[in-house]
């Protein structure tokens, strides 16, 4: 795997690549994501963690972005059923989820669907920022704070 750091107004992004597809994202603070492993590679001039790159700071920049780069991330099935719906939440619009785990097919599984969310290894592009508790913000996976800062960057709330 390789890998580049940037900075952005939420803290560090750790961005990392296959060489062919965008494998990771994570968000300083990240409580599943402590230490880029030992075996990563740190290429700060890979063409595509470049255009990766540059398109975040279009999108942190406030410009309408849809990212372009392949993605690639592992998990179980429905951890993956749940990340492409994630895909389909609209900047600036919020879903709770329990209304995700009905989007899916699943709707007495809102407490795996939350899991599977916490578990998405591509913050920012998988959009897991746009899924709130029915009473409130609910959790992220890099601080409430993080969260809070994308919604209102993306004026959903």
């Amino acid at each position: 795997m390789i890998y580049k750091i940037i900075q952005s107004p939420i803290g560090s992004i750790v961005l990392a690549s296959n060489g062919n597809a965008l494998r990771e994202l994570h968000i300083e603070g990240d409580r599943y994501f402590q230490n880029i492993p030992e075996d990563w590679i740190e290429q700060p001039n890979d063409l595509l963690l470049t255009r990766i790159s540059n398109e975040l700071i279009e999108y942190f920049n406030g410009k309408d972005i849809h990212f372009s780069v392949p993605l690639k991330y592992e998990g179980t099935e429905f951890q993956k059923q749940v990340w492409r719906e994630l895909l389909h939440i609209p900047k600036g619009q919020t879903v709770n989820y329990a209304e995700l785990a009905a989007r899916i097919g699943r709707p007495r599984a809102v407490r795996a669907v939350g899991t599977a969310i916490g578990k998405n290894p591509l913050c920012i592009i998988i959009p897991c920022h746009r899924v709130i508790a029915s009473n409130g913000l609910g959790g992220y996976v890099a601080g409430l704070h993080r969260k809070l800062y994308l919604l209102n960057h993306e004026h959903a709330i």
